[in-house]
């Protein structure tokens, strides 16, 4: 006797009794429209419904067709494609023998990189760079981030699997030392050397964002807390030359931050502090504190302590800034949330909260005066901010 087959949309497990609101009676019409192939090709002959049919199509076919595509980015990069256009147009032999790989399998890779935008090609053979190629051959952190993504793919091969189990063997959470079990003086120099270069290679369009918003010009003291390598720091510091710069962080990381900060020539301006920012003591010189991509790391318990310890070590008055990706209404908000929620899963640790919850801990904590401030681009970062 064959096998029963499992029902392609089985049936609801529970279902609301209650009247449903307008509002949902009407999506669920719209939905039943929608799924019938014959409106469907109704949808198809009538021009301007045509329009908005096929502007649905190729944005579902961007989420099916998605792996493709990040899959020619991450060609483009590793051969050194994009680099390889900066400043002139190139021809197809060129980068043929430039890249190692033959014609006709390269201009599949360059005819793809066509249709995403990336390049253009000028005339027959002959490619350019389009807008979005040219961000991604001068940002250095972009490239850092695409090829970080291989990693990520490995742990999501089986993402029904990652959501139904408790995995704490991925790829991403040995690759981020912080959010295993540590002893006392937390991950050594090895377990910190590469994650350290990816924030700072991929620090640049997040600083920009928060300096394009919040005004340093006030602030004589800055403490960066979880501070990395320091490359936000020697942003603001670039901006502002006469801020004297804080940074807290691991031990194994503040020492990198030393000799980095250093090697910029802001060794004079800084003092770095090795410890764990859940209980130590931290510098309480500063009259502004940032913690730029750091909650969104830790779970809510880890939050509560880093907020805690922080208002324990803060003098009243001391500005407090959040920075990171938050969920939110606006487009590139909700594309952060959707990416980061299920990043923070493969890494076992964090979750991409919105700008009110991060304001209920703060409040939580003791912090005053809490706001929100939105940036040029809430796809990087969205601003909180408290008062000790």
């Amino acid at each position: 006797m064959p096998a029963r087959s499992t029902p392609l949309h089985p049936a609801p497990l529970s279902v609301v009794t209650a009247p449903l609101p307008l509002s949902l009676r009407i999506r669920l019409w719209r939905n039943r429209m929608v799924a019938s192939p014959g409106f469907r090709r109704l949808v198809a002959r009538v021009p301007l419904l045509r329009a908005v049919g096929n502007r649905k199509a190729n944005d579902l076919f961007r989420l099916t067709g998605g792996f493709i595509f990040s899959q020619v980015l991450l060609a483009g990069v590793r051969l050194g494609l994009y680099e390889a256009l900066v400043g002139a147009p190139v021809t197809t032999g060129f980068l043929a023998n430039r890249l190692a790989v033959p014609e006709p399998r390269l201009r599949i890779l360059l005819r793809a990189n066509v249709s995403l935008g990336l390049l253009i090609e000028a005339s027959p053979d002959l490619w350019v760079l389009d807008d979005m190629g040219a961000v991604l051959a001068s940002d250095r952190g972009l490239g850092a981030m695409i090829l970080h993504h291989a990693m990520l793919y490995r742990d999501l091969i089986d993402p029904d699997q990652l959501l139904r189990t408790y995995r704490t063997d991925t790829e991403l959470r040995r690759y981020w030392a912080y959010v295993r079990e540590m002893g006392q003086d937390g991950p050594k120099a090895a377990e910190v050397d590469g994650y350290s270069l990816l924030m700072r290679e991929s620090q640049t369009m997040m600083a920009d964002c928060i300096l394009a918003t919040f005004d340093f010009s006030g602030t004589r003291t800055l403490l960066d807390i979880g501070g990395g390598d320091g490359a936000f720091l020697a942003a603001a510091a670039d901006r502002h030359p006469g801020l004297a710069l804080r940074l807290f962080d691991l031990p194994a990381v503040a020492e990198r931050a030393a000799r980095h900060l250093d090697s910029l020539g802001l060794g004079a301006r800084s003092h770095v502090h090795g410890g764990d920012f859940t209980r130590d003591l931290l510098p309480d010189d500063a009259d502004c504190v940032s913690l730029v991509r750091i909650l969104c790391d830790h779970d809510d318990s880890r939050v509560e302590a880093i907020l805690a310890n922080i208002y324990r070590g803060l003098r009243p008055g001391t500005t407090l800034l959040v920075a990171e990706a938050m969920d939110g209404p606006a487009e590139g908000a909700r594309l952060s949330a959707a990416y980061f929620g299920l990043y923070f899963l493969a890494m076992g640790s964090g979750r991409c909260r919105s700008a009110q919850e991060i304001a209920r801990f703060l409040t939580k904590s003791g912090f005053q005066d809490v706001r929100t401030i939105a940036t040029p681009n809430p796809l990087i970062a969205t601003l909180v901010t408290a008062s000790r």
